[in-house]
């Protein structure tokens, strides 16, 4: 997605089996995941990443993920 402060889609370049899977990062700060308090800055559905109003990211921030593969 473009990253111009106002936009709260985002498109993952694959798709995570669950959101407990991926961290994700803006400008090298991690964002609190869905579920894990009563606050969050962001939800998952697919490979979609949606950011809640108050957490959007400002123009020119760099947002990186980190995929966590969970082994049993």
């Amino acid at each position: 997605g473009v990253v111009n402060g106002s936009n709260t889609l985002f498109t993952l370049a694959n798709t995570p089996f669950a959101s407990s899977e991926i961290s994700i990062f803006v400008n090298g700060q991690l964002q609190t995941p869905p579920n894990l308090t009563t606050y969050q800055d962001y939800s998952v559905t697919g490979s979609n990443v949606y950011f809640t109003t108050g957490s959007v990211p400002t123009q020119g921030s760099l947002l990186l993920t980190m995929y966590n593969k969970v082994v049993a």
